[in-house]
């Protein structure tokens, strides 16, 4: 039941922040580690004091988001055609 609940919240937290503007797939806490990194208005220290029984939530989201996005990046290149250049030569390879 707490996974659950767990993977419903997180639902809701990726869907608050795609409506506010946030990348695909990416929390609102990870969001926000990203904002820090920026230097830009963040609200970390407050996302990490709602979840005080984790370490770092927000780094740890963010961690897990670039995982997951790079993850996402890679499968998509999957079935891609890419040219290969060799010396002057071109090949088609798909991968």
């Amino acid at each position: 039941m707490f996974r659950y609940l767990n993977r419903v919240l997180l639902a809701f937290s990726i869907l608050f922040n795609t409506i506010l503007g946030g990348s695909t797939n990416q929390s609102f806490s990870a969001r926000n580690w990203q904002r820090r990194k920026r230097s830009q208005m963040n609200l970390v220290w407050l996302i990490n004091r709602i979840f005080f029984w984790e370490y770092d939530h927000c780094r740890e989201s963010y961690i897990k988001w670039v995982i997951i996005n790079n993850a996402i990046y890679h499968y998509d290149l999957i079935g891609q055609r890419r040219f290969i250049l060799k010396g002057n030569i071109s090949y088609d390879k798909k991968l």
